[in-house]
């Protein structure tokens, strides 16, 4: 097979990746790597403590709770649901809302759960008219666009004279799965249970217990039913945890088998504090928790996680040929290895599905793991399109929504402008490539470097020349800097690159390379960070004056193209 023309035959993106991840290798399903969390910030998280959040099915609102011992202060009763939306999946979560009544009362109301198709909402509360001590209710509406209605209680079938909560809805809409505590045909102090009913118009059917392969002697809770069903995930409190609580997982090979013995999701996701209330997009490319762990707004905060398919199948640290042939020789098996497609659990089948998703990573051995398209229109941050690296613009940049190479751009005033993401591309870590659009600057100005570190000064990734504005890079050694003999500085809109392949520095500029080293260079180790606008030390001269567009990173066996 000609990898080439395979790979030009066929395209699609993932979801990127710029951090270090912790490979799990569930018993079915394609091996993944999680993402290291982080926090969902200020807009949703506050002072006080959230929790319990769940997604909907087109990824756009964020339902989750308030906790108990301390809940968001002005609500309606002791516990609330609050409601965050955003406009676009690349986009962060923009407005915080509390949709009051029918849905909140002065009393508990929480651990909302949102089915796929947004119609259905599930929570538990403790609002009169219910069985027992916490139960299950659920709000419907007929359109998204529709105010909710009167919730109904679940009924006895359902609820009991103990605590329910904590519903999860499957995607069909036909099993509902719950915690419970206190039931006297339980396993431990709360176990998960399952109702099933034939279909949306039916009633429930008598709720039934997971089981030991679930459920413990101690506290096990807040399921989260992957999207095809097959999947599991959950918290507990058991022995031999990281924290207080921690997520744990169980596969299924089909709806109809029972559920393998869980797993703990180990260091990725937990962590030595209390970590819980997992919910996972439809698409099943972000984890959303809720965890008390530093590093967050204030008592409990939610947080999120990437999580993409691992594709380096001989385990060599790159995305090859290798791999490909690897997949071609598991054609049409079940193998979990080369089960990746569709992303990130697979299918149960290696077809192609699998080399749709391979094929990505294929291309030039690279894959993108940040994306700051600069398409805002104000505010003081740039956000990465297709990971977490969210960067901080400093000085007065202006955002000109329409005055881009591709859609919209930033333009710096040469002064104290700059973009700062907290994005680390060390050498001696593996290849990297880093790619902007530009139009103006001067000689002498930055587009892109690395701040010192501890062991070594910063250098300029891509810069123009001081004496007539080509296009240089002093990375690694800026006592031999590589320069081309292309001006970058005419006022004209420039695609330019900077590549590191692990041996050679190489400069691009409209998509061909302008200049290469003759000679091998040493990888020396740098830890600093990446400056987008400005020289390593934001030093007086380095600051670019004039519009920045696009701004791609890519590292060998990374995320998407």
């Amino acid at each position: 097979m000609n990898q080439q023309n395979t790979l030009q035959q066929i395209r699609i993106g993932i979801l990127g990746m710029t951090v270090v991840f912790l490979v799990i290798a569930f018993p079915v399903f394609a091996d993944f790597k999680f993402g290291t969390p982080k926090n969902c910030g200020p807009t949703v998280n506050t002072a006080f403590a959230e929790g319990t959040p769940s997604i909907s099915g087109n990824g756009l609102t964020l339902y989750f709770g308030d906790a108990p011992w301390k809940p968001v202060p002005g609500g309606h009763g002791g516990v609330d649901i609050r409601i965050a939306t955003r406009i676009a999946l690349d986009q962060p979560w923009d407005s915080v809302t509390n949709p009051g009544s029918p849905l909140n009362t002065p009393h508990s109301d929480g651990s909302p759960n949102i089915s796929f198709d947004g119609l259905s909402l599930f929570f538990s509360s403790d609002r009169p008219g219910g069985r027992g001590d916490m139960d299950l209710w659920v709000s419907t509406r007929p359109s998204l666009n529709s105010t909710w209605n009167a919730p109904v209680n679940l009924g006895a079938t359902v609820n009991s004279s103990h605590f329910e909560a904590m519903p999860c809805i499957s995607n069909d809409g036909l099993a509902l799965y719950f915690y419970s505590s206190g039931r006297p045909d339980g396993l431990g102090s709360g176990d998960l249970w399952v109702t099933r009913r034939s279909s949306p118009s039916e009633t429930w059917g008598p709720p039934e217990n997971l089981g030991p392969n679930i459920n413990s002697p101690e506290d096990d809770g807040w399921p989260c039913l992957l999207a095809d069903g097959l999947t599991l995930i959950f918290n507990s409190n058991r022995p031999g945890g990281l924290g207080s609580y921690d997520l744990h997982a169980s596969t299924r090979a089909t709806a109809d088998e029972q559920w393998r013995p869980s797993f703990n999701l180990g260091k990725a996701v937990n962590s030595p504090d209390n970590d819980g209330a997992p919910s996972v997009s439809a698409d099943g490319q972000c984890l959303l928790l809720h965890s008390a762990r530093p590093g967050g707004q204030g008592d409990l905060d939610l947080w999120q996680t990437p999580i993409v398919p691992v594709v380096d199948f001989n385990n060599d640290d790159q995305v090859d040929a290798k791999d490909l042939c690897i997949l071609v020789n598991h054609w049409h098996s079940s193998d979990p290895l080369c089960d990746i497609g569709p992303t990130p659990w697979g299918d149960g089948i290696v077809d192609f599905q699998d080399l749709k998703v391979l094929s990505e990573y294929l291309e030039a051995g690279f894959g993108r793991i940040a994306h700051w398209k600069l398409d805002e229109t104000e505010g003081d941050v740039a956000y990465d399109s297709i990971g977490l690296d969210n960067a901080n613009v400093h000085g007065e940049a202006a955002w000109r929504p329409d005055a881009g190479a591709v859609d919209g751009a930033l333009e710096l005033d040469g002064v104290d402008d700059y973009i700062a993401p907290m994005l680390i591309l060390n050498p001696m870590d593996r290849p990297f490539r880093i790619i902007a659009w530009v139009k103006g600057g001067a000689p002498g100005q930055v587009i892109a470097s690395q701040t010192a570190d501890e062991f070594r000064p910063g250098s300029a990734y891509l810069a123009a020349d001081p004496d007539n504005g080509t296009l240089l890079t002093g990375m690694m050694l800026s006592n031999m800097p590589l320069d081309s003999d292309v001006a970058i500085t005419d006022d004209e809109w420039h695609e330019v690159g900077f590549e590191w392949d692990g041996e050679r520095r190489h400069l691009m500029v409209n998509d061909e390379e302008v200049a290469v080293d003759e000679v091998t260079l040493p990888a020396l180790d740098y830890t600093g960070y990446l400056n987008i606008g400005t020289g390593p030390d934001t030093e007086p001269g380095s600051f670019w004056s004039g519009l920045i567009d696009d701004v791609r990173v890519y590292e060998k066996g990374g995320g998407s193209q």
